[in-house]
């Protein structure tokens, strides 16, 4: 397994986050095809966050110091 820090394990949560964020809102402005389009990179993003997720928890329950990772996606 690669070795990252807590602190670069926050920071590509919180951009993950953001830019599954942004991707809806402008799908959300979006019509027809382009939208599908938005919904493949939303979903890819959002398996990333999945993964993350289960990699931060991981960590957690193993002691690392860490905020509640609902913290870092509100």
């Amino acid at each position: 397994m690669f070795k990252v820090s807590e602190n670069a394990l926050m920071m590509s949560i919180q951009a993950i986050h953001q830019i599954a964020k942004r991707l809806s809102a402008e799908r959300d402005a979006s019509v027809g095809a382009e939208q599908a389009n938005y919904d493949e990179m939303i979903e890819a993003y959002e398996i990333v966050a999945m993964e993350l997720k289960t990699v931060y928890e991981k960590a957690h329950t193993e002691g690392a110091d860490l905020p509640p990772y609902a913290s870092l996606t509100s």
